[in-house]
């Protein structure tokens, strides 16, 4: 995808049916959205722009039509998601810039009470140190995930919406140009296995498949293996993870206190040392080496995260006039993209930008640099 036209966002779950990355990942798909965003067309209008034959043309017009990717009125087709060219981007980018001020001003000065919050953390009070606990706490939990939570509840963004194939999710695509989501770290991984929710939060490794969880799960279960063993696993790894939170035990205490067959707690053990999730301390004891969280700890953290973001969504609001009349001047605007469907990526890219400031000016740490050369955080919420 580092060669493609059009750099694609999405969130949200996709479906079975309709996998939108994997539906635009050719290039001649690419090309056709970009010209029907530019103006609608019809498939005799794209086929002869594009010098490609009628039926490729309709073939590729039919799987975007059948996933709700493209729209289509009186045989004219355009676009069913905010498709940002370059000169969108330049328009927006001011904005952008003026609201990624906001962002990073109201973070500083809630920074103090985070960091209270984060002082009477489980594992802090038990005197672990994580240097990525402020990322991990501003970054994934306030401004990615309770901020589309806040941002939705305040009318300011779509979170996502009901798409055929199954899905529920807002797509966007980015032509080449300064908004470059894969620059800056807005991904966030997640999926929850039992009680355990196991996350990733920031930039996308070059691979492009992190190696951590829940991504290694979720290669897993491409590969075919079965749900219910893959689930089993991961459970078993959450039980692991969440009794080192207590307590560094080593393999004979986790073998006693787990009752997990030994051949499998070994393979464990080894998986999550090579990925960096445990340490080894004396050659005896296994200690965490990445934050886990209590129930309670994820309350606390919601707590202060909601009033920070009800802080942004209150300077989003105050300025929401000046947001619709930028966006009316873009693309996406004229082909009938709801703003706050829009602004969902749009808001991704602010809180991005922020972070990349907010570290860049030591305001807060970074995340990890992980064994596959990517730079993000991993973490595990246990929920009940």
């Amino acid at each position: 995808m580092h060669d493609s036209l059009i750099e694609f966002a999405m969130c949200g779950k996709e479906g079975e049916e309709c996998r939108p990355y994997k539906l635009t990942a050719p290039t001649e798909r690419q090309k056709i959205l970009l010209l029907i965003n530019s103006e609608p067309a019809s498939i005799e209008q794209i086929a002869e722009k594009l010098r490609v034959p009628v039926n490729d043309v309709a073939k590729h017009i039919e799987e975007l039509l059948r996933c709700g990717l493209v729209r289509e009125k009186d045989g004219m087709f355009r676009p069913g998601f905010a498709i940002f060219t370059t000169r969108d981007q330049e328009i927006l980018l001011p904005l952008i810039n003026e609201l990624t001020s906001d962002v990073v001003n109201i973070v500083k000065e809630w920074l103090p009470e985070i960091h209270r919050v984060i002082d009477n953390l489980t594992i802090v009070k038990r005197g672990l140190q994580f240097s990525d606990l402020e990322y991990i706490t501003v970054g994934a939990l306030t401004l990615d995930y309770e901020g589309l939570e806040v941002l939705s509840e305040e009318g300011l963004i779509i979170k996502s919406k009901k798409m055929p194939g199954g899905g529920e999710y807002i797509f966007v695509g980015f032509e080449k140009g300064p908004l470059n989501p894969r620059e800056i770290p807005i991904w966030g991984h997640g999926s929850i296995f039992g009680k355990y929710w196991f996350n990733t939060h920031g930039n996308i490794p070059p691979t492009g498949i992190r190696l951590a969880f829940p991504d290694l799960a979720w290669l897993w279960d491409t590969q075919g293996v079965d749900s219910n063993i893959v689930n089993n696993r991961m459970i078993e790894i959450g039980m692991i993870m969440e009794t080192l939170a207590e307590k560094d035990l080593s393999f004979r205490d986790l073998e006693k206190n787990l009752n997990i067959d030994p051949s499998n707690l070994i393979l464990d053990l080894t998986l999550l040392l090579s990925i960096r999730y445990i340490t080894l301390l004396d050659a005896k004891r296994y200690r965490i080496n990445i934050p886990v969280l209590t129930n309670e700890d994820y309350s606390s953290l919601r707590d202060i995260s909601r009033k920070v973001l009800k802080n942004i969504a209150q300077t989003f609001k105050s300025k929401f006039e000046k947001i619709r009349e930028v966006y009316s001047k873009t693309t996406p605007a004229r082909n009938d993209i709801p703003l706050e469907e829009a602004f969902n990526q749009i808001y991704h890219i602010i809180f991005g930008r922020a972070l990349n400031e907010l570290i860049k000016r030591n305001i807060i740490a970074g995340p990890s640099d992980r064994p596959d050369g990517g730079k993000y955080s991993a973490f595990i919420i246990v929920l009940e």
